[in-house]
């Protein structure tokens, strides 16, 4: 049916998506077909970055304002209560837990990372996103420092259009890596120059063009304030290309 089928594309999408490399400010690792694993950087160090690196950090921070991090875990989190409705299992008190629990990540987490998990498994049918690592610095919890809560997916503008419209897995990445950041980047999608000229010839044709095509797509399937920051690192990146 249409649902089915939805799911069905995003999840594609999410696959292509794994094997895109060369962001300066996120790291993407596939783990079966369902979930995809985001090491996003905290707040990227200017003077430790190559030249070209630190030239793509400088244009993709330009003119923003400081993050006010941790955020409630109301305005951040999806209460028990919503996920037992949206799971359809709350008759059972369940709600929308990822397929392990944080606590038995075994994924390491690079030292000044936070690691999100976006999923879309079927018996969902549709994408969440969990935090996976350094909850405390993202959402500052109530109660019992949070306990239980840790495994709350992200109350995210993305996920909750899902219903509504076609959501594709780089509009949530978009979304997560603004969110995660301090400051806040103007272009979540800031490329990496440097990694690309120091690969060899063959990998850099085929790691620029899996970017090229990613680019592409966030450029065509929705508007978005930094697409003429995309724009920029599209036109650099088809001109290592080719």
């Amino acid at each position: 049916d249409a649902e089915k089928k939805k799911v069905g594309g995003f999840l594609s999408e999410l696959m292509r998506c794994s094997t895109v490399q060369g962001f300066l400010h996120v790291s993407l690792h596939p783990r079966g077909r369902e979930e995809l694993l985001c090491s996003i950087k905290n707040n990227p160090t200017f003077s430790s970055c190559p030249s070209s690196a630190r030239a793509s950090l400088n244009s993709s921070y330009e003119g923003q304002a400081l993050s006010s991090l941790p955020r409630n875990e109301q305005s951040l989190l999806l209460s028990t209560r919503t996920q037992k409705r949206l799971s359809g299992y709350g008759f059972i008190n369940v709600g929308l837990p990822p397929a392990s629990p944080s606590e038995r990540e075994v994924f390491p987490v690079e030292q000044g990372s936070t690691l999100f998990l976006i999923a879309c498994y079927q018996r969902y049918s549709c994408p969440y996103v969990w935090v996976r690592s350094d909850h405390e610095r993202l959402v500052r919890m109530s109660g019992s420092q949070g306990q239980g809560k840790q495994d709350n997916p992200l109350k995210l503008q993305t996920t909750s259009r899902w219903l509504e419209t076609v959501v594709h897995p780089w509009d949530i990445l978009g979304e997560v890596i603004q969110l995660c950041m301090e400051p806040c980047p103007s272009n979540p999608f800031a490329v990496d120059f440097d990694y690309f000229e120091h690969l060899p010839m063959d990998e850099c044709i085929l790691a620029s063009g899996a970017m090229a095509n990613f680019l592409r797509k966030v450029l065509l399937t929705r508007h978005h304030s930094y697409d003429h920051k995309v724009s920029e690192d599209l036109r650099r990146i088809l001109q290592l290309h080719f």
